[in-house]
């Protein structure tokens, strides 16, 4: 299975529209909130794909978008629990604790999250600082439209047989 992870378009529905252009084989696009409305303008649902959303901070200024999609999110994909968030009721621009915390209550292997902009992949085993009961992976995708240096950013996850293969690209 094929997972393209989206965050922070914040309006630029012209870089997810491309970003959809080339992408190929992708079973799901997850996108992780700042940009509601950017889905539908960049036809994201009728591309043959589940999609999957979550809200973020600015989507809060539209009415439609608000009512659209929850804060959080728990979708089980090819046998692994995902926790979707866009991060900032979780405090995430200062740590990722309380979102590690919400992961392991809610029992996912994977947890996803956006609002800071900053690329994020890491690992915590099973039982570590944080008394775990199973590894966690840990995912952001960067931002796929703010403005500036460093930002044009994605993520891509297969889930294989054998693990997941977690990785960033850049449109």
């Amino acid at each position: 299975m094929r997972l393209l992870i989206v965050s922070d378009s914040h309006g630029r529905y012209e870089r997810l529209s491309e970003l959809l252009d080339r992408q190929r084989g992708i079973d799901a696009l997850i996108f992780l909130g700042d940009g509601l409305a950017d889905l539908e303008r960049a036809d994201a649902y009728s591309r043959g794909f589940g999609v999957f959303a979550v809200k973020g901070n600015c989507d809060s200024f539209s009415l439609r978008v608000r009512e659209s999609a929850p804060e959080e999110s728990v979708i089980n994909l090819d046998g692994y629990r995902f926790l979707l968030m866009h991060g900032h009721t979780r405090g995430v621009k200062y740590g990722l604790t309380n979102a590690i915390y919400a992961a392991r209550e809610r029992e996912a292997d994977i947890l996803l999250f956006g609002h800071t902009h900053e690329c994020v992949e890491k690992y915590i085993p099973e039982g570590e600082e944080y008394s775990l009961d199973k590894p966690l992976r840990i995912f952001n995708p960067g931002s796929l439209g703010a403005s500036g240096d460093g930002y044009g950013y994605f993520g891509l996850i297969e889930i294989r047989k054998n693990g997941i293969l977690m990785s960033h690209g850049k449109i």
